[in-house]
Protein backbone atom coordinates (compact mmCIF):
# COMPACT_ATOMS: atom_id res chain seq x y z
CA UNK A 1 0.00 0.00 0.00
CA UNK A 2 1.19 3.71 -0.88
CA UNK A 3 0.28 7.19 0.43
CA UNK A 4 -0.33 9.95 -1.94
CA UNK A 5 -2.08 13.13 -2.16
CA UNK A 6 -4.17 14.61 -4.32
CA UNK A 7 -2.91 17.88 -5.54
CA UNK A 8 -6.53 19.06 -7.50
CA UNK A 9 -7.39 22.03 -4.77
CA UNK A 10 -3.97 23.72 -4.93
CA UNK A 11 -2.98 23.46 -8.10
CA UNK A 12 -5.91 23.66 -9.85
CA UNK A 13 -8.51 25.32 -7.74
CA UNK A 14 -5.91 27.72 -5.43
CA UNK A 15 -3.51 27.82 -8.46
CA UNK A 16 -0.42 26.82 -6.28
CA UNK A 17 2.46 26.46 -8.40
CA UNK A 18 3.16 22.66 -9.39
CA UNK A 19 6.74 22.61 -8.58
CA UNK A 20 6.09 24.36 -5.20
CA UNK A 21 3.16 21.95 -4.36
CA UNK A 22 4.82 18.67 -5.59
CA UNK A 23 8.44 19.67 -3.67
CA UNK A 24 6.36 19.97 -0.05
CA UNK A 25 4.55 16.66 -0.73
CA UNK A 26 7.80 14.79 -1.29
CA UNK A 27 9.36 16.67 1.66
CA UNK A 28 6.54 15.27 3.82
CA UNK A 29 6.84 11.85 3.29
CA UNK A 30 4.48 11.20 0.35
CA UNK A 31 5.17 7.85 -2.34
CA UNK A 32 3.03 9.75 -4.71
CA UNK A 33 0.17 12.47 -6.16
CA UNK A 34 -3.07 12.04 -7.50
CA UNK A 35 -4.18 14.72 -10.20
CA UNK A 36 -6.87 16.49 -11.71
CA UNK A 37 -8.21 15.39 -15.10
CA UNK A 38 -8.54 19.07 -16.44
CA UNK A 39 -7.22 22.57 -15.40
CA UNK A 40 -8.88 25.04 -15.15
CA UNK A 41 -12.98 25.66 -15.00
CA UNK A 42 -13.03 23.23 -18.50
CA UNK A 43 -14.27 19.68 -18.90
CA UNK A 44 -12.08 18.72 -21.76
CA UNK A 45 -8.46 16.68 -20.50
CA UNK A 46 -6.81 19.04 -23.43
CA UNK A 47 -7.15 21.96 -20.98
CA UNK A 48 -4.36 19.84 -18.85
CA UNK A 49 -2.04 20.79 -21.97
CA UNK A 50 1.53 19.46 -23.23
CA UNK A 51 3.65 22.03 -21.41
CA UNK A 52 1.66 21.23 -17.91
CA UNK A 53 1.60 17.55 -18.55
CA UNK A 54 5.67 17.41 -19.04
CA UNK A 55 6.22 19.65 -15.84
CA UNK A 56 3.60 17.66 -13.66
CA UNK A 57 5.62 14.36 -15.02
CA UNK A 58 9.28 15.60 -15.16
CA UNK A 59 8.75 17.05 -11.66
CA UNK A 60 7.36 14.27 -10.19
CA UNK A 61 9.89 12.02 -11.51
CA UNK A 62 12.42 14.44 -10.21
CA UNK A 63 10.90 14.06 -6.55
CA UNK A 64 10.71 9.97 -6.81
CA UNK A 65 6.59 10.71 -6.54
CA UNK A 66 4.58 8.31 -8.41
CA UNK A 67 1.10 9.69 -10.57
CA UNK A 68 -1.19 7.54 -8.95
CA UNK A 69 -4.14 8.93 -11.07
CA UNK A 70 -6.40 11.37 -12.77
CA UNK A 71 -9.26 11.94 -11.55
CA UNK A 72 -12.35 14.10 -13.99
CA UNK A 73 -15.11 15.69 -11.67
CA UNK A 74 -18.26 16.28 -14.44
CA UNK A 75 -20.61 13.41 -14.16
CA UNK A 76 -21.00 11.20 -16.86
CA UNK A 77 -24.56 11.00 -17.25
CA UNK A 78 -25.09 14.82 -17.03
CA UNK A 79 -22.76 15.16 -20.50
CA UNK A 80 -24.34 12.41 -22.24
CA UNK A 81 -27.83 13.55 -21.98
CA UNK A 82 -27.77 17.30 -21.58
CA UNK A 83 -27.63 18.61 -25.31
CA UNK A 84 -25.55 21.41 -24.06
CA UNK A 85 -22.79 19.34 -23.44
CA UNK A 86 -20.50 17.41 -25.00
CA UNK A 87 -20.11 13.40 -24.31
CA UNK A 88 -16.95 13.23 -21.65
CA UNK A 89 -13.97 12.83 -23.25
CA UNK A 90 -13.04 9.98 -21.23
CA UNK A 91 -10.29 8.63 -23.88
CA UNK A 92 -8.82 11.35 -23.62
CA UNK A 93 -8.30 11.63 -20.11
CA UNK A 94 -7.06 7.67 -20.32
CA UNK A 95 -4.52 9.39 -22.32
CA UNK A 96 -3.61 12.17 -20.23
CA UNK A 97 -2.66 8.94 -17.75
CA UNK A 98 -1.07 7.76 -20.33
CA UNK A 99 1.21 10.81 -20.86
CA UNK A 100 1.82 10.80 -16.88
CA UNK A 101 2.45 7.52 -16.45
CA UNK A 102 -0.80 6.86 -14.25
CA UNK A 103 -1.81 3.57 -13.91
CA UNK A 104 -5.51 4.89 -12.77
CA UNK A 105 -8.49 7.08 -14.39
CA UNK A 106 -11.46 7.79 -12.32
CA UNK A 107 -14.78 9.55 -13.28
CA UNK A 108 -17.80 10.49 -11.02
CA UNK A 109 -21.19 8.77 -12.79
CA UNK A 110 -24.01 10.61 -11.92
CA UNK A 111 -27.78 9.99 -11.98
CA UNK A 112 -30.65 9.84 -14.10
CA UNK A 113 -31.26 13.14 -15.65
CA UNK A 114 -34.78 14.98 -15.36
CA UNK A 115 -37.35 13.42 -17.52
CA UNK A 116 -35.30 10.96 -18.98
CA UNK A 117 -36.31 7.15 -19.21
CA UNK A 118 -34.00 5.31 -16.20
CA UNK A 119 -33.95 2.35 -17.94
CA UNK A 120 -32.73 4.11 -21.44
CA UNK A 121 -30.00 6.01 -19.40
CA UNK A 122 -28.34 2.92 -17.49
CA UNK A 123 -28.13 1.30 -21.12
CA UNK A 124 -26.51 4.26 -23.14
CA UNK A 125 -24.31 4.71 -19.80
CA UNK A 126 -23.02 0.98 -19.82
CA UNK A 127 -22.18 1.21 -23.29
CA UNK A 128 -20.46 4.35 -23.08
CA UNK A 129 -18.27 3.12 -20.23
CA UNK A 130 -17.65 -0.41 -21.45
CA UNK A 131 -16.26 1.56 -24.29
CA UNK A 132 -13.74 3.85 -22.38
CA UNK A 133 -12.95 0.71 -20.38
CA UNK A 134 -12.14 -1.42 -23.29
CA UNK A 135 -9.89 1.85 -24.67
CA UNK A 136 -7.62 2.47 -21.40
CA UNK A 137 -7.28 -1.39 -21.27
CA UNK A 138 -5.15 -1.18 -24.03
CA UNK A 139 -3.35 1.31 -22.94
CA UNK A 140 -2.92 -0.43 -19.41
CA UNK A 141 -4.90 2.05 -17.57
CA UNK A 142 -7.92 1.10 -15.28
CA UNK A 143 -11.32 3.34 -15.80
CA UNK A 144 -12.70 3.15 -12.08
CA UNK A 145 -15.62 4.97 -10.78
CA UNK A 146 -15.33 7.26 -8.40
CA UNK A 147 -17.69 6.60 -5.41
CA UNK A 148 -21.52 5.45 -5.16
CA UNK A 149 -23.74 8.41 -4.30
CA UNK A 150 -27.65 8.55 -3.65
CA UNK A 151 -28.92 10.31 -6.67
CA UNK A 152 -26.38 8.71 -8.82
CA UNK A 153 -27.14 5.40 -10.76
CA UNK A 154 -24.89 3.32 -8.78
CA UNK A 155 -26.28 4.57 -5.63
CA UNK A 156 -25.99 1.20 -3.49
CA UNK A 157 -23.96 -1.83 -3.14
CA UNK A 158 -26.45 -3.36 -4.87
CA UNK A 159 -26.39 -1.18 -7.92
CA UNK A 160 -22.67 -0.79 -7.85
CA UNK A 161 -22.55 -4.75 -8.83
CA UNK A 162 -24.91 -4.04 -11.49
CA UNK A 163 -22.94 -1.59 -12.80
CA UNK A 164 -19.53 -3.98 -13.11
CA UNK A 165 -21.62 -6.81 -14.25
CA UNK A 166 -23.29 -4.92 -16.80
CA UNK A 167 -20.28 -2.77 -18.26
CA UNK A 168 -18.56 -6.82 -17.73
CA UNK A 169 -14.75 -5.25 -18.42
CA UNK A 170 -12.30 -6.52 -16.18
CA UNK A 171 -10.80 -2.88 -16.74
CA UNK A 172 -13.20 -1.81 -15.08
CA UNK A 173 -12.32 -0.71 -11.05
CA UNK A 174 -13.73 1.32 -8.28
CA UNK A 175 -12.25 4.37 -6.13
CA UNK A 176 -12.99 3.36 -3.04
CA UNK A 177 -13.63 6.00 -0.59
CA UNK A 178 -14.45 5.04 2.91
CA UNK A 179 -15.79 8.79 4.27
CA UNK A 180 -18.50 8.95 1.76
CA UNK A 181 -19.68 5.45 2.57
CA UNK A 182 -19.92 6.26 6.01
CA UNK A 183 -21.38 9.56 5.00
CA UNK A 184 -24.00 7.69 3.40
CA UNK A 185 -24.38 5.28 6.10
CA UNK A 186 -22.84 2.36 4.57
CA UNK A 187 -19.63 -0.04 6.06
CA UNK A 188 -16.99 1.23 4.38
CA UNK A 189 -15.47 -2.46 5.61
CA UNK A 190 -18.46 -4.32 3.87
CA UNK A 191 -17.84 -2.62 0.96
CA UNK A 192 -14.12 -3.11 0.75
CA UNK A 193 -14.78 -6.80 1.41
CA UNK A 194 -17.57 -7.26 -1.34
CA UNK A 195 -15.49 -5.80 -4.00
CA UNK A 196 -11.97 -6.32 -3.16
CA UNK A 197 -11.04 -7.42 -6.44
CA UNK A 198 -12.33 -4.07 -8.28
CA UNK A 199 -10.63 -1.74 -6.00
CA UNK A 200 -7.74 0.11 -8.19
CA UNK A 201 -7.32 3.31 -5.92
CA UNK A 202 -8.69 5.10 -2.90
CA UNK A 203 -9.34 8.73 -1.75
CA UNK A 204 -8.82 9.17 1.92
CA UNK A 205 -11.06 12.43 3.86
CA UNK A 206 -13.06 13.01 6.73
CA UNK A 207 -16.44 14.25 8.05
CA UNK A 208 -18.91 15.29 10.65
CA UNK A 209 -22.39 14.56 10.13
CA UNK A 210 -24.27 12.49 7.87
CA UNK A 211 -25.89 13.07 4.26
CA UNK A 212 -27.63 15.21 3.21
CA UNK A 213 -25.87 17.81 5.43
CA UNK A 214 -22.25 17.10 6.82
CA UNK A 215 -18.85 18.65 6.95
CA UNK A 216 -15.51 18.23 5.26
CA UNK A 217 -12.31 17.95 7.36
CA UNK A 218 -8.81 16.75 6.99
CA UNK A 219 -8.31 12.92 7.50
CA UNK A 220 -7.67 12.19 10.93
CA UNK A 221 -9.38 15.52 12.22
CA UNK A 222 -13.31 13.66 11.36
CA UNK A 223 -15.49 11.36 13.15
CA UNK A 224 -13.64 8.59 10.40
CA UNK A 225 -11.80 5.55 11.89
CA UNK A 226 -9.43 4.78 9.32
CA UNK A 227 -7.65 2.25 11.58
CA UNK A 228 -10.04 -0.55 11.05
CA UNK A 229 -10.27 0.56 7.05
CA UNK A 230 -6.16 0.29 6.76
CA UNK A 231 -6.81 -3.23 9.28
CA UNK A 232 -9.03 -4.29 6.56
CA UNK A 233 -6.98 -3.53 3.33
CA UNK A 234 -4.31 -4.81 4.74
CA UNK A 235 -5.88 -8.39 5.43
CA UNK A 236 -7.03 -8.23 1.89
CA UNK A 237 -3.34 -7.78 0.51
CA UNK A 238 -4.60 -4.79 -1.27
CA UNK A 239 -1.46 -3.24 -3.20
CA UNK A 240 -2.61 0.10 -4.45
CA UNK A 241 -2.35 3.62 -3.61
CA UNK A 242 -4.40 5.80 -0.88
CA UNK A 243 -4.46 9.29 -1.78
CA UNK A 244 -5.38 12.15 0.98
CA UNK A 245 -8.13 14.25 -0.36
CA UNK A 246 -8.35 18.04 1.10
CA UNK A 247 -10.17 20.59 -0.04
CA UNK A 248 -9.91 24.52 -0.58
CA UNK A 249 -11.23 25.61 2.55
CA UNK A 250 -8.07 23.74 3.95
CA UNK A 251 -4.69 25.49 4.22
CA UNK A 252 -2.46 23.16 2.24
CA UNK A 253 0.70 22.85 4.57
CA UNK A 254 -1.94 21.59 7.42
CA UNK A 255 -3.85 19.44 4.91
CA UNK A 256 -0.17 17.98 3.78
CA UNK A 257 1.24 17.13 7.18
CA UNK A 258 -1.72 16.56 9.10
CA UNK A 259 -3.44 14.31 6.82
CA UNK A 260 0.02 12.66 6.54
CA UNK A 261 0.42 12.01 10.24
CA UNK A 262 -2.67 10.52 10.67
CA UNK A 263 -3.42 8.49 8.15
CA UNK A 264 0.07 6.83 8.83
CA UNK A 265 -0.77 6.59 12.41
CA UNK A 266 -3.89 4.97 11.54
CA UNK A 267 -2.33 2.55 8.99
CA UNK A 268 0.50 1.31 11.53
CA UNK A 269 -2.53 0.83 14.42
CA UNK A 270 -4.48 -1.08 11.85
CA UNK A 271 -1.14 -3.47 11.54
CA UNK A 272 -1.00 -1.53 7.59
CA UNK A 273 2.23 -0.30 6.31
CA UNK A 274 2.71 2.61 3.22
CA UNK A 275 5.59 1.92 1.09
CA UNK A 276 7.75 4.08 -0.82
Amino acid sequence: MRLSFYTYSYTDRLKMPTVECLERIARTGYSGIDVSGTHGPSEDPKSFDKDLRTLTRKTAERLKLRIEAVITHATVTESLFDPAKKPLDLKGSVDLAVDLGAPVMTFHLGGVPKGMNADAVWKRTVSYLREACDYGADRKVSVAVDGIWPEWLNDSMDSQDRLSRDIGSPNFGINFDPCYLAVIGLSPIEFARRFQKQLVHCHLKDYRGRYPKWTHFIPGKGDMEYASVFRTLAELKWPAAAAVECFTDMKFEEACDDGFAAMTAAATTGNAKFER
